[in-house]
Protein backbone atom coordinates (compact mmCIF):
# COMPACT_ATOMS: atom_id res chain seq x y z
CA UNK A 1 0.00 0.00 0.00
CA UNK A 2 1.37 3.53 -1.17
CA UNK A 3 2.16 5.66 1.84
CA UNK A 4 -0.09 8.81 2.00
CA UNK A 5 2.89 10.78 1.88
CA UNK A 6 3.80 9.36 -1.45
CA UNK A 7 0.22 9.75 -2.69
CA UNK A 8 0.33 13.16 -2.20
CA UNK A 9 3.49 13.74 -3.78
CA UNK A 10 2.77 11.82 -6.49
CA UNK A 11 -0.44 14.20 -6.96
CA UNK A 12 2.10 17.41 -6.83
CA UNK A 13 3.98 15.89 -9.86
CA UNK A 14 1.41 14.97 -11.86
CA UNK A 15 -0.43 18.11 -11.70
CA UNK A 16 2.43 20.05 -12.38
CA UNK A 17 3.45 18.55 -15.24
CA UNK A 18 0.14 18.34 -16.85
CA UNK A 19 0.00 22.04 -16.32
CA UNK A 20 3.38 22.96 -17.69
CA UNK A 21 2.32 20.01 -21.04
CA UNK A 22 -1.42 21.20 -21.28
CA UNK A 23 -2.30 24.01 -20.24
CA UNK A 24 0.56 26.48 -19.79
CA UNK A 25 3.98 26.21 -21.44
CA UNK A 26 2.90 22.67 -24.16
CA UNK A 27 0.35 24.67 -26.24
CA UNK A 28 2.70 27.87 -26.93
CA UNK A 29 5.82 25.16 -27.48
CA UNK A 30 3.31 23.07 -29.85
CA UNK A 31 1.86 26.18 -31.42
CA UNK A 32 5.68 28.01 -31.99
CA UNK A 33 3.99 31.09 -30.89
CA UNK A 34 6.26 33.57 -29.65
CA UNK A 35 6.26 35.13 -25.30
CA UNK A 36 9.69 37.18 -24.19
CA UNK A 37 11.92 36.22 -26.30
CA UNK A 38 15.49 36.08 -24.04
CA UNK A 39 17.96 36.17 -26.34
CA UNK A 40 17.19 38.78 -28.65
CA UNK A 41 14.15 40.72 -26.50
CA UNK A 42 11.34 40.32 -28.78
CA UNK A 43 7.85 39.81 -27.65
CA UNK A 44 5.13 37.67 -28.83
CA UNK A 45 1.47 38.29 -28.14
CA UNK A 46 0.21 39.49 -24.26
CA UNK A 47 -1.88 35.92 -23.90
CA UNK A 48 1.56 33.75 -24.98
CA UNK A 49 3.40 36.12 -22.50
CA UNK A 50 0.59 35.58 -19.51
CA UNK A 51 0.25 31.96 -20.13
CA UNK A 52 4.51 31.93 -20.02
CA UNK A 53 5.35 33.70 -17.33
CA UNK A 54 1.84 31.74 -15.16
CA UNK A 55 3.79 28.06 -15.94
CA UNK A 56 6.82 29.41 -14.21
CA UNK A 57 4.97 29.51 -10.77
CA UNK A 58 3.48 26.44 -11.23
CA UNK A 59 5.80 24.41 -9.14
CA UNK A 60 5.02 26.39 -6.24
CA UNK A 61 1.46 27.10 -6.95
CA UNK A 62 0.72 23.41 -6.79
CA UNK A 63 3.08 23.48 -3.52
CA UNK A 64 0.81 26.52 -1.60
CA UNK A 65 -2.25 24.47 -2.78
CA UNK A 66 -1.79 21.08 -2.10
CA UNK A 67 -0.18 21.69 1.54
CA UNK A 68 -3.79 23.88 1.93
CA UNK A 69 -5.27 20.85 0.83
CA UNK A 70 -3.29 17.90 2.91
CA UNK A 71 -2.33 20.44 6.05
CA UNK A 72 -4.72 23.38 6.01
CA UNK A 73 -3.56 26.76 7.48
CA UNK A 74 -0.84 24.92 10.08
CA UNK A 75 0.81 24.08 7.05
CA UNK A 76 0.38 27.32 4.58
CA UNK A 77 1.35 28.80 8.05
CA UNK A 78 5.10 26.82 8.01
CA UNK A 79 5.69 26.38 4.50
CA UNK A 80 5.46 30.38 4.61
CA UNK A 81 7.74 30.41 7.71
CA UNK A 82 10.15 28.52 6.55
CA UNK A 83 10.23 30.09 3.20
CA UNK A 84 11.60 33.68 5.42
CA UNK A 85 13.23 32.35 7.61
CA UNK A 86 16.62 33.81 7.61
CA UNK A 87 18.70 32.43 10.51
CA UNK A 88 20.31 29.25 8.80
CA UNK A 89 23.48 30.23 10.04
CA UNK A 90 26.47 31.96 8.58
CA UNK A 91 28.17 28.70 7.24
CA UNK A 92 25.41 28.07 5.57
CA UNK A 93 25.49 31.44 3.79
CA UNK A 94 29.13 31.15 3.04
CA UNK A 95 28.41 27.52 1.74
CA UNK A 96 25.54 28.13 -0.67
CA UNK A 97 27.63 31.47 -1.77
CA UNK A 98 30.76 29.28 -2.58
CA UNK A 99 28.75 26.45 -4.22
CA UNK A 100 27.89 28.53 -6.34
CA UNK A 101 30.41 30.32 -7.28
CA UNK A 102 31.61 26.87 -7.96
CA UNK A 103 29.24 26.41 -10.99
CA UNK A 104 29.95 29.54 -12.60
CA UNK A 105 33.33 29.27 -12.56
CA UNK A 106 33.72 26.21 -13.51
CA UNK A 107 31.66 27.25 -16.66
CA UNK A 108 33.90 30.30 -16.98
CA UNK A 109 37.01 28.01 -16.98
CA UNK A 110 35.21 25.27 -19.75
CA UNK A 111 35.01 28.27 -21.79
CA UNK A 112 38.36 29.83 -21.38
CA UNK A 113 39.52 26.08 -22.24
CA UNK A 114 38.16 26.11 -25.53
CA UNK A 115 38.91 29.30 -26.90
CA UNK A 116 36.94 31.97 -24.92
CA UNK A 117 37.78 34.64 -23.45
CA UNK A 118 35.15 35.92 -20.55
CA UNK A 119 34.32 39.70 -19.75
CA UNK A 120 34.23 39.46 -15.85
CA UNK A 121 32.70 42.99 -15.95
CA UNK A 122 29.44 41.33 -16.53
CA UNK A 123 29.03 40.23 -12.74
CA UNK A 124 28.71 44.15 -11.63
CA UNK A 125 27.10 45.36 -14.97
CA UNK A 126 24.04 42.74 -14.27
CA UNK A 127 24.34 43.20 -10.66
CA UNK A 128 20.86 45.39 -10.50
CA UNK A 129 19.24 42.30 -12.29
CA UNK A 130 19.62 40.07 -8.95
CA UNK A 131 16.32 41.45 -6.98
CA UNK A 132 13.72 40.39 -9.86
CA UNK A 133 15.73 37.35 -10.49
CA UNK A 134 14.47 36.30 -6.82
CA UNK A 135 10.84 35.75 -8.41
CA UNK A 136 11.65 33.76 -11.48
CA UNK A 137 12.86 30.15 -10.68
CA UNK A 138 13.64 30.78 -6.43
CA UNK A 139 9.79 31.50 -5.69
CA UNK A 140 8.37 30.91 -8.74
CA UNK A 141 9.62 26.87 -7.98
CA UNK A 142 11.03 25.89 -4.55
CA UNK A 143 7.45 26.10 -2.48
CA UNK A 144 6.69 23.27 -4.72
CA UNK A 145 10.18 20.99 -5.23
CA UNK A 146 11.84 21.42 -1.40
CA UNK A 147 8.69 23.18 0.20
CA UNK A 148 6.07 20.49 -0.53
CA UNK A 149 7.99 17.08 -2.55
CA UNK A 150 11.08 17.28 -0.90
CA UNK A 151 9.66 16.47 2.71
CA UNK A 152 6.90 13.92 1.79
CA UNK A 153 9.88 12.00 -0.37
CA UNK A 154 11.99 11.91 2.75
CA UNK A 155 9.64 10.72 4.87
CA UNK A 156 9.99 7.76 3.42
CA UNK A 157 13.03 7.25 1.30
CA UNK A 158 16.70 8.14 1.26
CA UNK A 159 18.44 11.11 0.31
CA UNK A 160 20.14 10.08 -2.57
CA UNK A 161 16.61 8.23 -4.01
CA UNK A 162 14.80 11.65 -2.94
CA UNK A 163 16.84 13.65 -4.42
CA UNK A 164 16.86 11.61 -8.37
CA UNK A 165 13.10 11.83 -8.13
CA UNK A 166 13.01 15.39 -7.73
CA UNK A 167 15.80 16.21 -10.35
CA UNK A 168 14.17 14.14 -12.84
CA UNK A 169 10.51 15.37 -12.48
CA UNK A 170 12.47 19.02 -12.14
CA UNK A 171 14.03 18.53 -15.37
CA UNK A 172 10.97 17.00 -17.09
CA UNK A 173 8.85 20.33 -15.88
CA UNK A 174 11.03 22.32 -17.88
CA UNK A 175 10.88 20.09 -21.16
CA UNK A 176 8.69 22.81 -23.13
CA UNK A 177 10.82 25.49 -23.14
CA UNK A 178 13.55 23.22 -25.32
CA UNK A 179 10.45 23.74 -28.17
CA UNK A 180 9.22 27.61 -27.20
CA UNK A 181 10.24 30.03 -29.40
CA UNK A 182 12.79 32.33 -27.51
CA UNK A 183 13.91 30.48 -24.38
CA UNK A 184 17.86 29.94 -24.45
CA UNK A 185 17.18 26.11 -24.62
CA UNK A 186 15.24 26.82 -27.72
CA UNK A 187 17.23 29.18 -29.17
CA UNK A 188 20.70 27.61 -28.42
CA UNK A 189 19.71 24.58 -29.60
CA UNK A 190 20.79 22.80 -26.16
CA UNK A 191 20.28 19.54 -25.29
CA UNK A 192 18.11 18.44 -23.02
CA UNK A 193 20.15 15.17 -22.13
CA UNK A 194 22.79 17.27 -21.18
CA UNK A 195 20.23 19.81 -19.05
CA UNK A 196 18.74 16.52 -17.45
CA UNK A 197 22.20 15.60 -15.95
CA UNK A 198 22.61 19.46 -15.04
CA UNK A 199 19.53 19.82 -13.02
CA UNK A 200 19.68 16.13 -11.86
CA UNK A 201 22.59 16.29 -10.24
CA UNK A 202 22.34 19.96 -8.96
CA UNK A 203 19.12 18.50 -6.86
CA UNK A 204 21.64 16.49 -4.72
CA UNK A 205 23.07 19.50 -3.67
CA UNK A 206 19.46 21.07 -2.80
CA UNK A 207 18.84 18.20 -0.33
CA UNK A 208 21.86 18.38 1.73
CA UNK A 209 21.49 22.04 1.76
CA UNK A 210 18.21 21.28 3.13
CA UNK A 211 19.04 18.76 5.36
CA UNK A 212 21.31 20.70 6.99
CA UNK A 213 19.22 23.58 7.26
CA UNK A 214 17.06 21.36 9.49
CA UNK A 215 14.26 21.61 6.45
CA UNK A 216 14.39 25.25 5.87
CA UNK A 217 13.08 26.55 2.33
CA UNK A 218 14.90 29.82 2.30
CA UNK A 219 17.93 27.82 1.96
CA UNK A 220 16.78 26.31 -0.75
CA UNK A 221 15.57 29.70 -2.52
CA UNK A 222 18.74 31.08 -1.91
CA UNK A 223 20.70 28.56 -3.27
CA UNK A 224 18.25 28.39 -6.62
CA UNK A 225 18.94 32.31 -6.57
CA UNK A 226 22.29 32.46 -6.60
CA UNK A 227 22.22 29.69 -9.06
CA UNK A 228 19.88 31.67 -11.31
CA UNK A 229 21.81 34.93 -11.21
CA UNK A 230 25.66 33.42 -11.74
CA UNK A 231 24.39 31.20 -14.50
CA UNK A 232 22.47 34.06 -16.09
CA UNK A 233 25.64 36.15 -16.05
CA UNK A 234 27.61 33.52 -17.63
CA UNK A 235 25.37 32.17 -20.25
CA UNK A 236 24.47 36.15 -21.47
CA UNK A 237 28.28 37.14 -21.52
CA UNK A 238 29.51 33.85 -23.66
CA UNK A 239 29.19 32.81 -27.53
CA UNK A 240 27.62 28.94 -27.52
CA UNK A 241 29.39 26.40 -29.65
CA UNK A 242 28.51 22.71 -29.98
CA UNK A 243 30.66 21.38 -27.54
CA UNK A 244 30.47 24.15 -24.63
CA UNK A 245 27.03 23.44 -24.96
CA UNK A 246 27.79 19.50 -24.24
CA UNK A 247 30.47 20.14 -21.68
CA UNK A 248 28.59 22.66 -19.72
CA UNK A 249 26.66 19.73 -18.05
CA UNK A 250 30.38 18.39 -16.28
CA UNK A 251 30.75 20.70 -13.43
CA UNK A 252 26.92 19.59 -12.10
CA UNK A 253 27.81 15.93 -12.67
CA UNK A 254 31.11 15.77 -10.76
CA UNK A 255 29.90 18.01 -7.67
CA UNK A 256 26.59 16.19 -7.98
CA UNK A 257 28.76 12.67 -7.25
CA UNK A 258 30.38 14.08 -4.42
CA UNK A 259 27.19 14.58 -2.71
CA UNK A 260 25.54 11.18 -4.29
CA UNK A 261 28.57 9.89 -1.80
CA UNK A 262 28.05 12.46 1.33
CA UNK A 263 24.41 11.81 1.16
CA UNK A 264 24.67 8.19 1.09
CA UNK A 265 25.15 8.56 5.10
CA UNK A 266 22.64 11.31 5.87
CA UNK A 267 19.35 11.31 7.30
CA UNK A 268 16.55 13.29 7.75
CA UNK A 269 13.28 14.04 9.92
CA UNK A 270 11.94 17.04 10.07
CA UNK A 271 10.03 17.36 13.63
CA UNK A 272 6.51 17.99 13.21
CA UNK A 273 5.89 17.80 9.95
CA UNK A 274 3.02 16.39 8.25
Amino acid sequence: MIKKELKEVSIFFVATLFLSYFVFWGPIAISKVPTVNLVDGERGPVWAIVLFIIGGFIPSICGVILTRVFEGKKGIKELFKSSIQFKIGFKWFVFILLISLYYSFSLIFIYTIIGGKFDYSQFWIQLPTIIPLILLGPVSEELGWRGFAIKRLLKHLSPNVTSLIIGVIWSLWHLPLFHMVGTMQYEFNLSFAGFLIYVTFQSFVYTFVYIKTKGSIFSAILLHWFFTYLGQVVSSSIVRTDIYNWLEFLPSLLIGIVFVIILRNEKFRLKGSL
